[in-house]
């Protein structure tokens, strides 16, 4: 008995010491030494002195997402026949992601500081939400378009009626305030990098949680979880927003008719809470039908200006012939206009009011940047700076 508690005790003691040399040898291969490596001269204030840096915490809100290679597209079934989602390899750099969807709350602290700080009550104006989003000519929404974003109850529920315009100065806001925190306490401290919306390749990165052959952000085809409740937050079909309140009422529902809390529901392997339902996101990149066979394999990301004209196949090729598609254009040898295009800016995953098609991570759909819905919300993403994991 003795001589096996020996050798556990052994064992760990060899275990520790390897992850201590490990650790070890990253801090080693990063660091900058006394003296230059390369002209031997010691650095100083009066020639140059880097800034003492070691890998930092994530910033508040946002866990590491670890980079890696994928199918990026595909899915489900194309029930639209879009053919805008085609798979295709990919490699995305590692990065960060808010753990859960920005909140009313988060969003009440950033007009807060506005009214305070940055324009007063005009730009408070400008950003505040559009309720009007929950708006409908044949429904009675009008209690909940009064109390959704300003009731406290309603605190810890995701941010609806944020155009993309908005989401981007949230996140410029939310950089400088997280910054602020660290300079307030060393002046010549490191700040983070800047927080900003994911692009659609990052999402779709983290929404498949490493399982990218999985229709779903979780294992399986099933909706449900072991114990039969369901895993995410979405229509089941027409006018069934949350499930049938049969038997105790605990398996066969949802229990949300609109959104849930943005820490609801079981998160993926990345630790993401609802990547599938709840609200749809934006992302960065603007919407073109044919991006993944355009833009690069390595941090894929569709910017302003680009589009997919080309003329010699053009008669060939009948998603280009279709006045429904955002790239037609009736003269195929004349320059297309970018302006419109680019306010066009692609969302991604499911929401309260969608069926299960939509939950799956590969789907994609645009929306005007200028415009808000219901459906829509989002999160902020920051580029991972140092060692890769």
């Amino acid at each position: 008995m003795k001589r096996r508690s020996f050798k556990v005790a052994l064992f760990a003691f060899v275990a520790l010491g390897l992850l201590a040399s490990c650790t070890s040898h990253k801090d080693k291969i990063n660091r900058v030494g006394k003296s230059s490596s390369k002209t031997g001269i010691k650095y100083s204030e009066d020639t140059y002195k880097p800034p003492k840096w070691r890998e930092s915490e994530p910033a508040p809100g946002l866990v590491l997402i670890p980079g890696g290679t994928f199918l990026m597209g595909g899915g489900e079934k194309d029930i639209e026949s879009s053919m805008n989602n085609r798979q295709r390899q990919v490699t995305v750099q590692s990065f960060y992601l808010d753990i859960m969807e920005v909140a009313n709350v988060d969003w009440k602290e950033f007009l807060a500081d506005v009214l305070r700080n940055d324009g007063g009550e005009t730009r408070y104006e400008e950003l505040y939400p559009d309720t009007n989003v929950w708006a409908r000519d044949l429904a009675f929404n009008d209690p909940i378009a009064q109390t959704y974003y300003s009731h406290p109850a309603f605190n810890m529920y995701p941010v609806v009626g944020i155009n993309w315009h908005q989401a981007n100065e949230y996140c410029k806001w939310r950089t400088d305030k997280v910054n602020e925190v660290i300079t307030e306490k060393d002046e010549e401290a490191i700040t983070y990098p800047s927080y900003r919306l994911p692009t659609e390749a990052e999402w779709e990165y983290a929404a498949r949680g490493l399982l990218e052959s999985e229709i779903y952000s979780w294992e399986g085809k099933s909706l449900r979880n072991a114990k039969g409740k369901f895993r995410a937050n979405f229509k089941r079909g027409r006018g069934d927003y949350a499930g049938w309140r049969g038997g105790d009422g605990k398996h066969m529902t949802d229990g949300y008719m609109i959104t849930a809390p943005v820490g609801e529901f079981w998160p993926n392997d990345f630790g993401l809470y609802n990547m599938s339902g709840n609200v749809a996101e934006w992302t960065q990149d603007n919407y073109r039908l044919l991006a993944f066979e355009d833009v690069d394999d390595f941090n894929p990301y569709r910017r302003k200006g680009k589009t997919e004209i080309r003329p010699d196949d053009w008669l060939d090729d009948i998603t280009y012939n279709n006045k429904e598609s955002l790239l037609f254009n009736p003269d195929p040898l004349a320059p297309m206009e970018n302006s419109d295009y680019d306010n066009v800016k692609v969302y991604r995953g499911g929401s309260w009011a969608d069926i299960a098609y939509y939950l799956s991570p590969g789907v994609r759909r645009y929306f005007p940047a200028d415009s808000s819905h219901a459906t829509i919300g989002f999160r902020c993403a920051m580029i991972r700076v140092g060692s890769p994991d």
